[in-house]
């Protein structure tokens, strides 16, 4: 029996599954694990599959190996933070990665399990206690949130009501769930966003709060397959053009004196031809 996997494309007889020490481990690590969390871990770590070739059966252990711990204990490792992670709020994590993906949010391969353990962290299931600080003594009294989720509200904070600002902010958040090398710190985010929004407003791209906010958003899109954190000069390359509604452009007025004058020259013409 000849079994394919539609997620790391791997093809395998069953005898060769069981026969072959790194399948066999995956096989053991996906028995371990509730039904439901096993299909959806097997779906989110076809994420990691490279581009042009198959994910090997080390890296799909490796890969599972650093989640089973976590699962088994009810519990997801953040930045030196441990939350409450049961079964349900990984099943969501799956699948809201899986969903990223299908959506277009996710810059694949993916590297890390660092988008997986911020959804997983962020869960709040019915009956789900307040994030606790891990036995290292990172972070601050009564639960803190991760590095990614400080930097987030320290953005919303910097972004007040003003609509740019909100838009720059929501896509330095987009951002920074890819993790992408070079990422800004935290506590440095409000301070490299306000430099973007200067940069955007020197250049006349943030005027119209009707028609640019969907242009910033168009090239936020853009920039998450960036392979590295961009600048600001990739923003504006990749901003569409604003474009303004048929409806509002103004209408030409007519040029009356024009017009009697080609009257008047088609008058003379039927004139002529009819001499």
């Amino acid at each position: 029996m000849i079994c394919r996997c539609p997620n790391c494309g791997a093809a395998n007889s069953l005898d060769s599954l069981v026969s072959d020490a790194e399948a066999a481990e995956v096989l053991k690590m996906l028995l371990e694990l509730d039904a439901d969390i096993g299909k959806a871990a097997i779906r989110y770590i076809g994420l990691f599959r490279p581009a042009k070739s198959q994910l090997s059966w080390a890296r799909t252990a490796k890969l599972l190996n650093e989640l089973l711990p976590m699962i088994k204990a009810q519990e997801a490792a953040r930045d030196g933070v441990c939350f409450p992670a049961p079964s349900e709020a990984w099943i969501h994590g799956f699948n809201e990665t899986v969903n990223a993906r299908d959506q277009g949010r996710l810059k694949l391969p993916l590297k890390s399990h660092g988008y997986l353990l911020e959804i997983v962290s962020q869960w709040q299931g019915s009956g789900v206690p307040s994030p606790q600080p891990s036995p290292t003594g990172r972070g601050s009294e009564g639960g803190a949130p991760s590095k990614l989720r400080q930097g987030v509200a320290a953005l919303g904070e910097w972004a007040g009501d003003d609509w740019a600002k909100r838009e720059i902010a929501s896509g330095f958040s987009l951002l920074a769930a890819l993790n992408l090398p070079n990422r800004p710190a935290a506590q440095d985010m409000p301070v490299v966003a306000e430099i973007w929004y200067r940069k955007l407003k020197d250049k006349g791209e943030i005027v119209s709060p009707e028609y640019d906010p969907i242009r910033l958003q168009a090239g936020f899109k853009v920039l998450q397959a960036a392979e590295t954190w961009p600048q600001p000069a990739e923003l504006l390359r990749n901003l569409p053009p604003r474009l303004i509604p048929r409806a509002m452009l103004e209408k030409p007025m007519p040029d009356k004196g024009k017009g009697r004058q080609k009257m008047a020259e088609l008058k003379e013409v039927l004139s002529k031809k009819g001499h």
